[in-house]
């Protein structure tokens, strides 16, 4: 059984929950989707019953913080979410093999057809084609059989075609480049529709070698279970909604042109490897998990919960009174990051500044601040930073750090990047603040004072 590790079981929380819509009027996968997706008025999951061409449903605004927080039974806070996926960091549980697989109930070998299977969505009117946005994809190191697993946007090119978008810089490059060292073709599993944790866990920011569904058990507090390939000797999670098999296309690119990055601006960046498909299975029913990408939250979401995790964890390696990392909306869920300190000494400041931009290219400003601050709350950040910050010592500007390709403003690879510490200073003026036991009597006894709303001022 994969119950309590699969998307359904998180639709099924989130249902009893209220955090689940339905749009059963028809909608065409050609832009109307992505419409329909970013004008929802809530951040609620939303479930298409009826699309154009397609018998398949599909589902999108999975992840978001509350959402997360239900389909993983933790408080809906910042620090339950921290802990959450820490200890999938710290505390890993290898994934099992089981042959109790979902996602084969059905098993297409022959005639495939993507476009005729899958309600695949259109997103933007620059971009290329249709796009699968909410998969990730599972192969393994041709030499060590270790596991990787990531997110890539797969670009619809034909009936058992995909261009799989990827930087040199990411790990899935890497196996690529040794297996053709190998004479070999390296191939994949790419699964569609997972639990928010297993996305999550695919997004984590670890060396090369870790497997990220390991991550995910130690999230989910038990092992991931995992179908083996049908065509490929690559596992998928069991109870995925959907999944594709393939292997790169030895020598194979496709020129992309435009398309959108996480802050809601086109790139091109250039030609990408394709991948022949050789296998697709799913579910009985199956739902077509999407993510609508841009500058939209579930983009935003899904990497920036993975980013401040690990950017905790890697920050305190160095500055040990490091309590919490926010990597904000605002900052496109990449670039700014807002971090706190218990009782820092002088200095420690800078090095979680420094130490931040050394885990993650993309981020380039990281506001520091006491853990008398609730980081995601941005009043209170913007407070600190105009009661605390001394701007003459206090404000970092480093010019020509490294920087991902996706960087909006990235120049030869680099980007100016910005410290901002916003400690109280021994000499600082004291809180006016009123007593807490009487703060806390008055939220306790609430309904004694009888708030209505008023008719008129007399």
């Amino acid at each position: 059984m994969t119950k309590g590790q699969d998307l359904r079981d998180a639709l099924e929380r989130l249902a009893q929950a209220g955090r689940l819509s339905r749009v059963t009027g028809e909608v065409h996968p050609k832009f109307e989707m992505a419409a329909v997706l970013a004008q929802q008025p809530n951040r609620n999951v939303v479930i298409f019953d009826r699309i154009a061409g397609s018998s398949m449903r599909a589902v999108g605004n999975v992840v978001d913080r509350i959402n997360y927080a239900i389909s993983c039974d933790i408080e809906p806070t910042l620090e339950a979410s921290l802990d959450h996926i820490t200890r999938g960091l710290e505390h890993p549980i290898e994934p099992v093999l089981t042959a109790e697989a979902p996602c084969r109930d059905v098993v297409v070998t022959e005639g495939i057809d993507l476009a005729a299977q899958l309600p695949i969505p259109t997103f933007f009117e620059k971009e290329a084609g249709p796009y699968i946005s909410a998969d990730i994809v599972i192969a393994k190191d041709p030499e060590t059989g270790k596991r990787n697993v990531s997110m890539n946007r797969l670009l619809l090119l034909g009936p058992d075609q995909l261009m799989i978008g990827m930087s040199p810089s990411h790990h899935l490059h890497q196996l690529k480049l040794k297996a053709e060292r190998l004479g070999k073709s390296l191939e994949v599993a790419i699964a569609i529709g997972n639990h928010p944790a297993v996305l999550v866990a695919a997004n984590a920011y670890v060396d090369l070698g870790v497997d990220e569904f390991a991550i995910a058990g130690g999230m989910l507090g038990e092992p991931l279970r995992l179908s083996p390939g049908v065509t490929v000797d690559v596992e998928a999670p069991a109870g995925a909604e959907i999944v594709i098999e393939a292997r790169f296309e030895s020598g194979e690119y496709y020129e992309e042109g435009l398309v959108s990055e996480f802050h809601g601006m086109y790139v091109d960046y250039g030609k990408s490897p394709v991948l022949r498909v050789t296998a697709v299975t799913h579910r009985n029913d199956p739902y077509f998990q999407f993510v609508l990408p841009g500058k939209y939250h579930e983009h935003f979401l899904m990497g920036g919960m993975a980013i401040e995790t690990t950017l905790l964890w890697n920050i305190r390696k160095s500055v040990s009174c490091a309590k919490a990392v926010y990597i904000t909306e605002g900052g496109m869920g990449r670039c700014h990051a807002v971090v706190s300190l218990a009782n820092p000494r002088p200095g420690e400041g800078q090095k979680a500044v420094f130490a931040a931009f050394a885990h993650c290219n993309l981020v380039k400003q990281v506001t520091v601040v006491d853990d008398d601050i609730r980081i995601d709350d941005p009043h209170e950040v913007e407070w600190a930073v105009a009661a605390r910050m001394r701007a003459q010592q206090d404000l970092m500007i480093i010019p020509g750090v490294r920087t991902d390709r996706a960087e909006p403003l990235v120049d030869g690879g680099t980007v100016a990047k910005i410290g901002i510490i916003a400690l109280r200073q021994q000499e600082a003026m004291p809180l006016a603040e009123i007593p807490d036991d009487v703060m806390n009597n008055v939220k306790r006894n609430w309904d004694r004072y009888k708030i209505r709303p008023a008719d008129d001022y007399t």
